[in-house]
């Protein structure tokens, strides 16, 4: 640990009630913040046994989750995209409470944001702020298929002394491919990028797979820079290749032979989602030498060969120089 800096575990709101679909808003803490987690305790609906909810799912109960820093945002991502950041990222999926299919049972799942590449790290997180500058706000569905009477608690680590260097934003671009063929996404200038996370509404799938996003390139300038060129097919499965994890619930469905034939006493599980994202590491040994670089840059790009024309989101992972 370094010099002087202690870690301080601290309950941002206690555990409540969402009554509504609504945008709750929090303050936090001043000191140098480096992770909140979201714990969300919805009840199973699972009256109807094949509503059981995923992980991946219940995390989309948050429409959207936003951390502002004197109203601009430092991270705007739905819930079920920051899981999947932390995922294929971070190699982070928390464990769950009572994930079983009985009906009404109250379910307790742990959705992190990190402000760092790392939790803990006193050099990689925000830095401390004044009382009422910084604050987080989360956008609630309280019901929907699988889980209803949604609870959350929110609680934070701050790191008393630190003086980090650095802190990571995360904003997702949302955009709607107007036609397949090329399609291009702007992206913001200005810091270097560790990664992006992508998600296409359609992913490879069928004996003709056609993503939403086909083959991609990034171009700075208009100059192919770090990718020129890789299938979405590929790019999901580059993280797990890089030594990252891959998604826990594959498709399975437990039987029992009964009878003269097999019958059910599970569910299948199904890919939950996860097919749909891709994550583009730029920061392969994980002390920034390949970070991809727009300090000065006129334009970066990321263009898509749609095969698809539907809804995309990106979310670069922007590391930002403190006092810069």
């Amino acid at each position: 640990m370094p010099a002087g800096v202690r870690p301080l575990y601290s309950v941002v709101t206690p555990e409540r009630s969402v009554a509504q679909d609504e945008v709750h808003i929090m303050d936090l803490g001043v000191n140098p913040l480096s992770a909140l987690f979201i714990t969300l305790r919805p009840l199973n609906e699972t009256s109807t046994p094949a509503n059981y909810r995923r992980y991946l799912d219940i995390c989309a109960s948050i429409n959207a989750v936003r951390v502002l820093y004197r109203g601009q945002s430092v991270l705007s991502m739905r819930g079920e995209d920051l899981a999947a950041m932390n995922l294929f990222r971070r190699n982070v999926e928390p464990r769950e409470a009572n994930t079983v299919i009985t009906d009404n049972i109250r379910r307790s799942v742990v959705l992190p944001i990190f402000f760092g590449r790392f939790g803990m790290d006193a050099t990689d997180c925000f830095p401390a702020s004044r009382r009422g500058e910084l604050t987080l706000e989360i956008d609630w569905d309280i019901a929907d298929t699988g889980y209803d009477n949604l609870r959350y608690q929110v609680d934070a680590v701050e790191l008393l002394g630190a003086r980090p260097t650095f802190y990571e934003r995360c904003i997702t671009i949302n955009r709607t491919f107007p036609a397949v063929g090329q399609n291009d996404i702007a992206l913001p200038i200005g810091n270097e990028y560790r990664g992006m996370l992508l998600w296409g509404n359609t992913g490879p799938t069928g004996a003709s797979p056609a993503p939403s996003f086909g083959r991609m390139e990034v171009l700075v300038d208009n100059q192919q820079t770090w990718l020129a060129g890789m299938d979405f097919e590929q790019a999901m499965s580059m993280n797990s290749c890089l030594g990252g994890r891959k998604p826990v619930y594959d498709a399975h469905q437990h039987t029992s032979a009964a009878a003269a034939s097999p019958t059910s006493n599970g569910f299948d599980q199904g890919l939950g989602g996860w097919e749909k994202y891709a994550f583009v590491d730029f920061d392969l040994l994980r002390n920034d030498d390949y970070n991809l670089s727009t300090a000065g840059a006129n334009s970066v790009t990321l263009r898509a060969l749609a095969e698809t024309a539907d809804a995309v989101r990106v979310t670069p992972v922007e590391r930002v120089l403190i006092g810069a």
